[in-house]
């Protein structure tokens, strides 16, 4: 999901100018790997949100849609929510898709309205990610999709314990600067027992840098659709911690995992919830490295935290490092010395998952967050410090040494955030998905394409853009334990040609979370190991 869309604030008017730019462009070399569209078969859940461009507007879709193996799309649903509309509900019918062999491709979803055009790459026949890349240019939007499990769209699907993380704009809170509503994070964990009923619940949010903290539910309750549950997993929750009530739409994956958005409210956030399992209740079965990004905003514009620290099992931290791009501003942790650096598992409310994160630096300031863990293995993390909201990902730091060796192979990637014209001056969202291969060579060795939307310079829509530059630089083990940096820089074969710099934290040998670091864009984003 976008995070970092939810602050931009677009004009109809940066939206005159054509698609594409000026001069010649590469071509793509035929693709090869081991996709197809016999790839992409079965009931798929997909998440994502945007910006509408004629309104300038955030919107978000979560459903479902049902792919038959060889390029056909026999129908779907989706829940989609704007500030203007509100919710609707909206049927798809027969519609199509086409898979590359380097698992790049699109879906075309067609409902009463018209057809939506999406651009994917395939992680694995079970994942990918995906664009909103119509050519008309009447939104762009990025997120995920995911198999589903029929056998699990009951209401026994949505079984035990669950950590969530939702994020989006909360409409009732508008004010001058924030038009369409300000930025709302919510985590939290609750308990389902299988049969329409929330036994337990808890939940942090952060409402335009206003906290509510571990607030338990007070009342909560599900029911599966008795139109479209059976048919695609979709059902209703229900639940209120801190006198508001809180309505989403769901639709279970599997009974590890449910996509949900908010609906009837005067808000709107987006998010998954994934099951727990063996949670840390101390701070003794918290330990080992741990790799976190998460994106969202401050009180200039859109940020980005991501790190990496190691928890030695008795509330301490060692070995902090991250990289931190505020608006455009990007600094590196410890920029100064560091203090107070310690975590806490929350015992008051054993077994939620519920945590604490703090670490001080000299010359930064203090950064706070809150964690609820899935697994001793991560989970989702909230901040909590001054003027910010943001969320995202933690997770455990495995597999290291890594080299260029190491990780050679193909991959599928998606970037998504906020850049700036530099002669305009104005900020919009841009959204990238896309495939490189990975060589084992220290330089020059990533090759590509990407197909990307980009609304704030050289508005439009790119397709099939070959991506070439100086690849990935492994630092030290590649785990930045030491504060070696690893780097990122893929080149985007346009016309005129541009480069997108990041600094990448290797989770483990499947997985980087990559954000950037050049002064005019904040983005970030997960570059994935394709299985085919």
């Amino acid at each position: 999901m976008n995070r970092l869309a939810l602050i931009v604030t677009l004009c109809v008017a940066i939206f005159t100018v054509a698609c594409g730019g000026s001069g010649s462009v590469p071509i793509p070399p035929p693709p090869t790997g081991g996709f197809s569209n016999s790839s992409l078969k079965g009931h798929y859940a997909f998440s994502m949100s945007g910006t509408d461009a004629a309104t300038g507007e955030f919107f978000a879709r979560v459903g479902s849609f049902s792919a038959d193996g060889n390029g056909g799309i026999s129908g779907g649903i989706e829940d989609v929510n704007t500030p203007q509309n509100g919710q609707q509900t909206i049927p798809y019918t027969v519609s199509t898709y086409s898979i590359r062999a380097d698992g790049r491709g699109t879906i075309n979803l067609t409902n009463d309205t018209g057809t939506l055009s999406f651009s994917i790459a395939m992680l694995s026949p079970s994942q990918g990610i995906i664009v909103q890349t119509d050519p008309s240019l009447v939104a762009t939007a990025s997120g995920t999709f995911i198999l589903q499990d029929p056998n699990s769209f009951t209401v026994a699907g949505l079984s035990g314990k669950y950590v969530f993380d939702f994020s989006g704009l909360d409409f009732s809170n508008a004010t001058v600067n924030n038009p369409f509503g300000v930025p709302d994070s919510i985590v939290g964990q609750f308990v389902s027992n299988g049969s329409n009923s929330i036994t337990s619940g808890l939940l942090d949010e952060n409402d335009n840098a206003v906290l509510v903290s571990a607030a338990p539910f007070t009342s909560a309750s599900y029911q599966l659709d008795a139109t479209n549950g059976t048919s695609f997993g979709r059902g209703t929750v229900s639940f209120t911690a801190n006198g508001t009530n809180f309505q989403y739409a769901f639709y279970i994956v599997n009974g590890t995992r449910a996509r949900m958005i908010e609906i009837n409210s005067n808000a709107l956030t987006l998010g998954d919830a994934f099951a727990q399992s063996s949670v840390p209740t101390t701070n003794t079965n918290f330990n080992g490295n741990f790799a976190f990004l998460l994106s969202g905003s401050g009180s200039g514009g859109a940020i980005t935290r991501i790190g990496r620290f190691t928890a030695d099992g008795n509330g301490g931290l060692g070995s902090i490092f991250a990289d931190t791009n505020d608006t455009g501003t990007v600094a590196k942790v410890p920029n100064g010395s560091l203090s107070a650096t310690s975590y806490a598992i929350d015992t008051n409310f054993p077994g939620t998952g519920r945590g604490t994160v703090t670490f001080t630096d000299s010359k930064l300031g203090t950064y706070q967050f809150v964690m609820y863990l899935s697994s001793s293995s991560g989970g989702v993390i909230q901040d909590v410090s001054q003027n910010n909201v943001a969320d995202g990902s933690l997770a455990l730091q495995i597999g290291a040494p890594f080299s260029n060796t190491s990780l050679a192979g193909d991959y599928g990637f998606g970037f998504a955030g906020v850049s700036r014209n530099s002669s305009t001056l104005v900020s919009a969202e841009e959204d990238y998905v896309g495939h490189i291969t990975l060589s084992s060579s220290s330089s020059s060795n990533v090759s590509g394409a990407v197909d990307f939307t980009e609304f704030s310079s050289n508005q439009g829509l790119f397709t099939s853009i070959v991506v070439s530059g100086n690849g990935l630089t492994v630092g030290g083990d590649g785990t930045t334990s030491t504060g070696t940096r690893n780097a990122l820089s893929l080149k985007l074969n346009t016309a005129p040609a541009s480069t997108l710099n990041f600094v990448p934290y290797i989770v483990n040998s499947q997985t980087m979370f990559v954000a950037g670091t050049d002064s005019n864009r904040v983005i970030s984003g997960t570059i994935t190991l394709q299985a085919p």
